[in-house]
Formats: C-alpha cells, structure tokens, sequence
C-alpha cells in the first residue's frame, strides 16, 4: 500500500469516526431538542436587569 492510499485510508476514518459521533452507530441523526435557556429569564429584558438610580423625591 502506498503512503498516498494510507493518507486517504486515514483521512476516510476520521471522517467515518466524525459520522458516527453525529448520527451514532445505527444511522439515527443524534440532535437536541431542548431549548436554549433564556438569559434574563423568561420573557425579560436585559433592561429589566439594569440597576437604576434612586428617584429624587421632593419633600416640601
């Protein structure tokens, strides 16, 4: 065998080894279903997150 067939040789089991690890050994496509955790929380803003500063009260 020459080292261009090894070269090839290789080059297709990591790929075949890249294939396993998405679809797994027996062809089924592997994906996750959960959503992504929401960063502020569930339907809020980042804005909501922000602190603010004390309102001026005018006391008379």
């Amino acid at each position: 065998m020459s080292p261009e067939e090894n070269h090839a040789r290789s080059a297709a089991r990591a790929h075949l080894s890249q294939l396993i690890g998405i679809f797994g050994s027996d062809g089924c496509l592997r994906i996750n279903t959960a959503p992504e955790p929401e960063p502020y929380g569930p339907l809020a803003t980042p804005e909501a997150y922000e602190p603010t500063a004390p309102e001026d009260d005018e006391r008379t």
